[in-house]
């Protein structure tokens, strides 16, 4: 007769979970219809703003960049640098000479002029040279400028990433805590009935204190991620934020995504103009080697007193006699040399970069993956258990809500790798010099 008691008991317990399991679908949310899928049972994002549209991440990238004051300034030098590149290795204005204006001449009524118009010829390859440094100069002013960009387009990703999570894990320790509450009443029913002890009972009270605490830490995290988002874009810190779509898996063979990096990374070009302008500075060297031109000059002289005027064509050269320059030569041999073994350097130092971030994206993209299926086939699993239980007498109604706990805390663990997983994104990003990852050939 006691066995039968408890064995209704059961029965009843296990058909008011599952019908208050209604509530709370497995994997979903309470306020609203199931999804199915994967991405909608584990990646369900609930922001706490109060804006009607969510905001993306393209559009908090893009008025983070705009609110960017160190942004704004070196935009403001590479403005400059090609100011000054379109200033750059054009010949000295010419020079007009006036000669014989004295006090005598005044008085006696300008008997004698002298006007001259002086030309410096430029040496040889130094205009040239001129503009490519000018050239150099832009494009170091350039790197600087994209690589903080990149960087600060990188750290504003993996600030939206904390976001994300920060909302996602908040939202999940709050549903733990409430399974956790309704367990420890299912158990103190069961404890009344003799079916659960108090070493069980007291075990479930603990576990709801760390849930507890986990709900404080994760409501802290996600007040600090916010409020540095906000400081960074100028939105309110309530905003609601739209999560962005699973980055897409990549193949094995990372040398597409180095040759990406090579077209896209500034330190390639400027290694490149570099090269161009040791060159030029080893011509100039060279050219010095050759008499030059150094200025020409066009007279006109005018007398007075006698009939004679007459034009003057008048030069300058540079004559190499005492200075052949061999030292300089030598030298800009070993800077050509130099330069263009450095872009080797470049090139090997860009594929490391890529080779790790791509090695780690494709891990944890893998690892997200495979944790996504699995979690996805739990859960439908466990919804077939709780939707079954009533036929089985011997599912006790806390171990049904235990199984509801294992699919939060999977939901939980997914929620932290999709984070990891927006972070190597982010790094992969950034060695390639892209803003969002291109379709692999």
């Amino acid at each position: 007769m006691m066995r039968r008691s408890r064995t209704s008991s059961r029965m009843a317990a296990a058909a008011a979970f599952c019908l208050a399991l209604a509530a709370f679908p497995v994997g979903g949310r309470a306020d609203g219809p199931a999804d199915t899928s994967a991405s909608g049972r584990f990646f369900a994002v609930a922001g706490s703003g109060a804006s009607v549209t969510p905001v993306s991440e393209d559009t908090v990238i893009a008025r983070t960049l705009a609110r960017s004051r160190r942004l704004q300034s070196l935009t403001t030098d590479v403005e400059i640098a090609e100011h000054r590149l379109a200033s750059a290795g054009k010949p000295e204005n010419p020079e007009i000479r006036v000669s014989n204006v004295t006090r005598r001449s005044y008085d006696d009524d300008f008997d004698e002029l002298r006007a001259a118009l002086r030309v410096r010829i430029p040496d040889l390859g130094e205009l040239t040279r001129d503009r490519e440094k000018a050239r150099t100069d832009l494009r170091e002013t350039e790197l600087e400028k994209i690589r903080y960009e990149q960087d600060l387009t990188a750290r504003v990703r993996r600030d939206f990433a904390d976001v994300i999570a920060a909302d996602r894990l908040a939202e999940i320790a709050e549903t733990k805590v409430s399974l956790l509450d309704r367990r420890i009443g299912m158990i103190e029913n069961l404890l009344s009935t003799g079916d659960r002890s108090v070493v069980y009972y007291m075990k479930a009270r603990s576990m709801r204190a760390e849930a507890l605490n986990e709900l404080a830490r994760a409501g802290q995290k996600r007040s600090a991620a916010r409020r540095h988002l906000a400081q960074r874009t100028g939105l309110a810190a309530d905003t609601s934020f739209q999560e962005s779509p699973v980055p897409p898996p990549v193949p094995a063979d990372f040398d597409w995504a180095v040759a990406v990096a090579v077209r896209n990374r500034p330190e390639v070009a400027l290694v490149r103009q570099e090269i161009v302008l040791a060159r030029k500075e080893r011509d100039v060297e060279r050219f010095r080697l050759l008499p030059q031109l150094n200025y020409i000059q066009f007279s006109y002289h005018r007398e007075k007193t006698r009939p004679m005027d007459w034009g003057e064509v008048s030069a300058g050269f540079d004559i190499p006699l005492f200075d052949w320059n061999i030292g300089d030569i030598k030298a800009v041999n070993l800077a050509v040399r130099k330069r263009e073994a450095r872009i080797d350097g470049v090139f090997e130092s860009i594929a490391e970069e890529v080779q790790a971030a791509y090695e780690l994206y494709r891990d944890l993209r893998l690892d997200w993956e495979n944790f996504s299926k699995a979690s996805d086939s739990h859960s439908r699993e466990a919804g077939d258990v709780i939707r079954a239980a009533p036929g089985y007498d011997t599912v006790r109604s806390d171990e049904l809500l235990e199984l509801e706990l294992d699919v939060i805390d999977a939901r939980r663990e997914l929620a932290v790798k999709r984070r990891d997983l927006d972070y190597a994104l982010s790094e992969l990003l950034f060695a390639m010099g892209a803003d969002s990852l291109p379709q692999a050939p």
